[in-house]
């Protein structure tokens, strides 16, 4: 019929068909597009496989190659040290023939000359110069001697602290007059030990005991003129110088003890010089205290007493220093 619409000529399976709607086209579009983005992907990915897997072969294949290139180079270094030992065992051999051509039985087997006879060694010379190394030995004469004559000194320097001390104290001398009198006695150790080591060294240590001892002798000898009449003053002046020679003769005889110690020592006898310093240190300060003690007893019995007891003892310790010593 004319009034009719056209739409009822459209067939009814086109009209249900979704080819006919906008939307059910872009949705068929997106759906391939995806696929094309997961294939390529997909692709991609193969690729990267393949490229790595190429890699991994071509890493294994260099391993390879160096692993049969250091066999190689082992069997080589192998190869090489057996022909320096056949080298070697040649040279022994030629040795040999030589030897045995120019020996008068070529014949007999050879046989290697004997080796001399080893003669033993020689001990060092330190070992032989400290064999029997004791107080007996000769080399220790000096030390003996200066020993003994320093100790006899350490007794009498110990002693004449004690009679001034306590003959001041006596005569009613106060604590600081009778320090006034040890003054000069401390401050000569002062100069004295560089002078002293002057005097050793250009005349030795002999020169230097003996004077040290004398020295001492004066002192003494000083102290036998102490008057009690005279004023305090005057016999703080004539103390002080006296005592000025005691600490004189002190730092003189010292000088022996301390020097000689080394002088006896043999090189790289360290130990042994130790020794020697501590017995004669400990010694010295034992007997120092005996002075202490003996001047003090001398004092009690009389004071000219304790003088002429302690000069006695320097006097017995001259002979080793004057004649005992080169």
């Amino acid at each position: 019929m004319p009034n009719e619409s056209s739409d009822s000529f459209v067939p009814d399976d086109l009209a249900s068909s979704p080819l006919q709607s906008p939307s059910s086209a872009a949705v068929v579009s997106t759906s391939s597009t995806e696929a094309d983005i997961v294939s390529h992907n997909h692709g991609r990915s193969n690729h990267e496989k393949n490229s790595i897997l190429s890699q991994i072969i071509s890493l294994s294949t260099s391993n390879g190659r160096l692993q049969q290139q250091l066999q190689f180079e082992k069997q080589k270094a192998t190869s090489l040290s057996a022909d320096l030992r056949d080298a070697a065992e040649r040279i022994v051999e030629l040795e040999k023939e030589e030897w045995t051509a120019g020996s008068d039985k070529p014949s007999e087997a050879v046989s290697l000359p004997p080796e001399p006879p080893q003669e033993p060694p020689e001990p060092p010379q330190e070992e032989e110069d400290m064999k029997g190394w004791g107080f007996r030995d000769p080399r220790l004469r000096p030390f003996v001697i200066i020993s003994i004559a320093y100790l006899l000194f350490t007794v009498t320097d110990g002693a004449i602290r004690m009679i001034v001390l306590l003959h001041a104290y006596h005569k009613s001398f106060s604590a600081l007059q009778v320090a006034l009198m040890f003054t000069l006695y401390e401050l000569a150790g002062v100069f004295t030990n560089l002078a002293a080591g002057l005097m050793g060294a250009k005349w030795g240590i002999r020169f230097t005991l003996i004077v040290g001892l004398c020295l001492q002798l004066l002192s003494y000898g000083l102290l036998f003129g102490w008057q009690d009449g005279w004023s305090d003053e005057t016999a703080i002046a004539y103390v002080t110088v006296a005592q000025m020679f005691g600490g004189i003769a002190k730092d003189l005889t010292k000088l022996g003890g301390k020097t000689v110690t080394k002088l006896v020592t043999p090189e790289g006898k360290d130990t042994r010089l130790f020794r020697l310093v501590s017995l004669l240190t400990g010694w010295k300060n034992s007997l120092k205290g005996v002075g202490y003690f003996l001047g003090s007893a001398l004092l009690e019995v009389s004071y000219e007493l304790a003088l002429g007891f302690m000069m006695g003892l320097i006097v017995l310790a001259l002979p080793f220093a004057i004649w005992g010593l080169d």
